[in-house]
């Protein structure tokens, strides 16, 4: 009799992670991932990944033909936390942070999230600071919008790649999946 849960166990869902029990055993693992391991296993050896503050690029759907809406999202796995954005027609968009901590991964809208870095709290205190003083995308009509909260997103994280924060592989993951204005 194996030891780990075979394909087809029934699991549930929490956040990032998957749970099942087999054999009288809770097992978990990321999503995304196939190998199983014993939840008492994970509780020993990795206690301070599942505490540790993450850095993530969210995406959410919004009406039937308008590109996805981003945003930037730091939280520990399962708990709410600050959402950095902006918001707005595309032509005057305004910085509008989330008024307090939310778990954005719940929202009806929600679609996608991307690990970009797991950070240390003076790291997240860089996030926001970065954030904030990033401009809204603005222009002067229509026609003229280059720009939209995808492209302040990845703006944004082009200077966290700078200050060392977020790999440089992970901007050209956000870069690549910018979607057309």
């Amino acid at each position: 009799m194996s030891n780990y849960p075979p394909p087809g166990t029934p699991f549930k869902s929490v956040g990032f992670s998957e749970y099942c029990m087999f054999n009288g055993r809770e097992f978990r693992r990321k999503k995304g991932t196939q190998q199983w391991i014993e939840s008492e296993q994970l509780e020993v050896n990795l206690p301070t990944l599942d505490r540790a503050l993450r850095l993530l690029l969210i995406q959410e759907n919004q009406a039937d033909g308008e590109p996805q809406h981003w945003s930037l999202f730091v939280a520990r796995e399962n708990e709410p936390g600050p959402v950095y954005q902006v918001k707005g027609d595309a032509e005057c968009m305004s910085y509008q942070p989330s008024p307090s901590p939310t778990n954005i991964l719940q929202a009806v809208s929600f679609s996608n999230a991307y690990s970009l870095a797991v950070v240390t709290d003076e790291q997240a205190l860089i996030v926001k600071q970065v954030a904030e003083n990033e401009p809204p995308p603005r222009a002067v009509n229509r026609q003229a919008v280059v720009e939209n909260c995808q492209g302040w997103t990845v703006r944004v994280i082009a200077k966290l790649v700078d200050r060392g924060i977020v790999d440089s592989a992970k901007l050209e993951m956000a870069r690549s999946m910018v979607q057309p204005i």
